[in-house]
């Protein structure tokens, strides 16, 4: 299937993307590169298709059988948050100083 102009303004148009410009002629090159970068997702699309998929059930992870999620031990950090602050350029007390932002 091929993408005419007028329905590559309309998806355009949809994704909001803007096509004018200052110049004519750069807003027809933005349409014709549109046009062009349509009709070959469509393509692509009709290529997939094409695919027999009759009989195949979809897949919802690559895995056919996930690991089970680790156990949730918690672990001892002591010392890391020291380290951390020696390695910023400002702090005060125990915490980073950093600019205000307004």
């Amino acid at each position: 299937m091929s993408i005419d102009e007028r329905t590559a303004r309309a998806i355009a148009r949809l994704a909001r993307l803007s096509l004018d410009s200052d110049e004519a002629e750069n807003s027809q090159n933005d349409l014709a590169k549109l046009v062009e970068d349509f009709s070959k997702i469509v393509g692509y699309m009709d290529i997939l298709n094409e695919a027999e998929t009759n009989g195949v059930e979809p897949l919802y992870s690559p895995m056919l059988e996930p690991e089970p999620p680790r156990p949730d031990v918690p672990r001892a950090n002591e010392g890391v948050a020291d380290l951390l602050l020696s390695q910023a350029p400002e702090k005060v007390g125990r915490y980073f100083s950093v600019p205000k932002i307004v």
